[in-house]
């Protein structure tokens, strides 16, 4: 609807940041005439001293789109390592020598977790440790019949099992047998020097056969994330075992006419030697097409291990397991916080292998639903060293099963000294120093959404008894993190949804310093007929979230306890919109203010430090209708010619300007206001702020952010602040777009313009967020 402009009048709104930049959402009108200016006068008032930037999820590595992170191009299972796998089972019903979980969407088959071993986390029978002896189907639900000799398991119990697989010779790849030839692992003959536990065993030596170990990349039908330019390196380790064992290796993009880089047959020697193949590629105007590397032995049998194909030469100065674009999108972001967690591969690992060197590390899995995951997770010591790069504070997800002895070892990592084993292991990974002195706060999150069936198999689903877990693991942690225990921040998380969970939750863990919530924006949509219908209630949702609803309610349950934000973005996963409104409502320029302008509100009028944007990579998700969303990602590729999503160029924008201090914005003359009737996500508030703004002081450094959520009216914004002469000493940076819709999926059509601000006084367009710095 048009906007409603509300009497002149005086009001009072906190703000706070530091950078300069505007967000130009819609066609600027004209300014009113001289009595319509809105008046900003920034005050020495604190509203909450020593803030931190905003920050952001690391997401998960993959192989198709912008969440090809890491330097090794092939990095889904290089070292054809094994499995571990490790879900967390809730004892519906016990017995002497059993436990039964009766949670729908287990689907583990019969025999799965033979001879795996358990331990009793929380229960009647807590502690006690042992080996699992049958399994499948049974008595309601999914059984594991237990070894005898220990206490009965209690109805309520909360058990880990976990199990090695050691065996599965071809995940992380897409093998090719033919004419008989077969792959195993080779446990015994491995390359020397190497801290790998397996390698493949390629048996192709018959009459007639042949194998092939493809590895793929920038996969994904129609679209390329990554060229490659530049100067390549494809090395390995490999061994002749039987017959005449040529390897053929090729390196090629499947487009028309196919542009192959490398294609060499290598005679291998029967002693195990690391060969490194180079090539040139120089990718402009290539088509989309899918990267293939490929391993290849026909007539003869060998050992294969260590594959890697990385970027010569680059940035000297990037001393991480990372490509050089994802560190220069980070820094460009400049986040606050950097959060690990890693839905796929992740949170079924053990510390030990979190902490262990990628080429010693498993892949791990945890989901009830699957039996097998391919990738590799990304390690807590390669984050580690990202977040020290990128000046960031860590926030680490930390599994949800791991154990007391875990929780020790991982304090100890980060914390202890090197006589201790975790301390031991960060020395033999060759950092000395522990990691508390390298940043501000280390944050420890115990598990991801352990509420959500979704993440069932690292989830505790009742809050009492997640409390209660968390508790003992946050106690543990404390007492080996020693005289450095105030440096962490423990964080328990909760559904921004259901408030009334955080009474039990909170009551059953008192050592944690946090609880996090994911306040996620429209979650459904379906109205669109003009602007007001689609952008309406996505820009006036952040109020409404802080006024009256979840982020308010997640306040109040709080009970005093540090709200912070482990996730937030949009999240239009529901409603009728079809996909060309998707397409230009959730990578929006409109998108980009709104969550900018939730994630400052929430700092301000909820004193929230931590929050982190979800997240850095993956170009889209497929809704259950089958649209294609553009999300949860925040760019669409990287790198210094990459393209960024609006939320993206919005909080780079926020962070130039967030530091110090956030102090108090008084706001006088036109204060415009409107109400929003009942619309997307039902959203309905009455007397919506068109103007917010935020200021940050830093001894003589000062910013202000300020919005303006209208869609349809240019405002003239008069700011009154110390140090703000009247002449060019302030710098000005817009988030240029010339409509709330524009995105930057095909070409860039939102972008930063930077100027001098000769004077006071601002317009700002409609639906637009400007950043103003300036130094006393």
């Amino acid at each position: 609807m048009q906007s409603k402009i509300g009497m002149l009048r005086t009001a009072l709104v906190a703000a706070a940041l530091t950078g300069v930049a505007a967000v130009c959402c819609g066609q600027a009108q004209a300014a009113g005439d001289a009595a319509e200016v809105t008046h900003l006068r920034v005050t020495n008032q604190v509203i909450l001293a020593g803030v931190t930037r905003l920050g952001i999820d690391l997401g998960d590595q993959d192989f198709y789109d912008s969440g090809q992170m890491l330097r090794n191009l092939i990095s889904r299972n290089p070292e054809f390592a094994g499995m571990m796998y490790r879900s967390i089972f809730h004892c519906q019903m016990g017995g002497p020598a059993r436990c039964v979980d009766m949670r729908q969407g287990i689907q583990f088959p019969a025999d799965f977790w033979n001879g795996a071993s358990y331990e009793v986390l929380m229960g009647a029978a807590a502690g006690q440790r042992g080996s699992v002896t049958g399994s499948g189907a049974g008595a309601g639900g999914y059984a594991l019949a237990l070894d005898s000799g220990g206490r009965a398991i209690g109805a309520g119990d909360w058990m880990v099992v976990e199990k090695n697989f050691p065996d599965d010779a071809g995940a992380g790849w897409w093998p090719a047998m033919h004419g008989g030839a077969r792959l195993e692992i080779e446990h015994a003959d491995l390359p020397p020097g190497l801290p790998v536990d397996q390698a493949l065993r390629i048996e192709a030596s018959g009459a007639g056969q042949s194998a092939d170990m493809n590895a793929f990349f920038d996969s994904t039908a129609g679209l390329t994330f990554l060229r490659l330019r530049g100067h390549y390196r494809l090395s390995f380790w490999a061994k002749a075992i039987h017959g005449p064992a040529v390897m053929r290796v090729s390196v090629e993009r499947e487009v028309a006419g196919v542009s192959r880089y490398l294609d060499e047959s290598i005679r291998l020697t029967p002693l195990w030697t690391q060969y490194k193949e180079e090539f040139n590629a120089n990718e402009v105007n290539l088509p989309p097409g899918t990267v293939g590397v490929r391993f290849s032995v026909a007539g003869g049998s060998a050992l294969l291990d260590a594959a890697d194909l990385e970027k010569m030469g680059g940035d000297a100065s990037n001393h991480t397991v990372f490509r050089d674009e994802v560190l220069e999108t980070l820094k460009e972001l400049h986040p606050g916080v950097l959060r690990l967690m890693e839905g796929r591969a992740g949170l079924g690992n053990s510390i030990d292998n979190l902490l262990a060197r990628p080429m010693a590390r498993e892949r791990a899995g945890y989901l009830t639903r699957f039996e097998r995951v391919e990738d590799i997770a990304i390690g807590i010591p390669e984050f580690l060293e990202l977040c020290q790069e990128v000046g960031a504070d860590p926030w680490i997800v930390a599994p949800t099963g791991m154990n007391l002895e875990d929780a020790g070892k991982l304090a100890q990592y980060l914390a202890g000294p090197e006589t201790t084993p975790g301390g031991a292991l960060r020395m033999a990974a060759g950092r000395r120093e522990p990691w508390t002195r390298a940043f501000g706060t280390i944050h420890i999150e115990l598990g991801n959404e352990t509420w959500n069936s979704l993440f069932q198999g690292e989830s505790m689903d009742h809050p009492a008894a997640y409390g209660r877990w968390a508790n003992a693991v946050f106690t543990a942690f404390r007492a080996a993190a020693g005289a450095d225990a105030g440096r962490f921040d423990l964080v328990i998380g909760t559904q921004a949804d259901y408030a009334g969970r955080d009474i039990a939750l909170l009551a059953a863990a008192p050592q944690a310093n946090s609880m996090a919530i994911a306040p996620y924006l429209m979650r459904s949509v379906s109205q669109w007929a003009n602007d007001d219908e689609l952008y309406g209630p996505l820009l006036a949702q952040p109020e409404q979230m802080s006024r009256e609803g979840i982020v308010a309610e997640a306040t109040r349950s709080a009970g005093g306890r540090q709200l912070a934000v482990y996730e937030v973005n949009l999240h239009t996963t529901g409603g009728t919109a079809p996909q060309a409104i998707l397409d230009r409502f959730t990578p929006s320029a409109a998108a980009g203010v709104a969550v900018a302008g939730h994630m400052l509100r929430m700092m301000r009028d909820h004193g929230v430090r931590d929050e982190m944007l979800f997240s850095l990579p993956q170009y889209s998700f497929r809704r259950s209708d089958g649209t294609l969303v553009k999300l949860w990602g925040s760019v669409v590729e990287m790198g210094a010619d990459g393209r960024k999503r609006p939320q993206f160029l919005a909080e780079s924008l926020a962070n130039r300007a967030i530091r110090g201090n956030l102090v108090k914005v008084e706001i006088a003359g036109e204060n415009p206001t409107h109400d929003q009737p009942p619309g997307n996500d039902g959203v309905s508030l009455r007397n919506v702020h068109e103007i917010d703004a935020y200021a940050f002081q830093d001894g003589t450094r000062h910013s202000l952010i300020i919005f303006n959520y209208g869609l349809h009216d240019a405002r003239r914004i008069r700011v009154e602040a110390a140090g703000l002469a009247h002449d060019a000493n302030a710098t000005l940076s817009r988030l240029v777009s010339s409509s709330p819709g524009d995105t930057n999926e095909g070409t860039i059509k939102v972008r930063i313009e930077e100027e001098h601000l000769a004077g006071s006084e601002i317009t700002l367009a409609p639906c637009s967020m400007a950043v103003l710095e300036w130094t006393e």
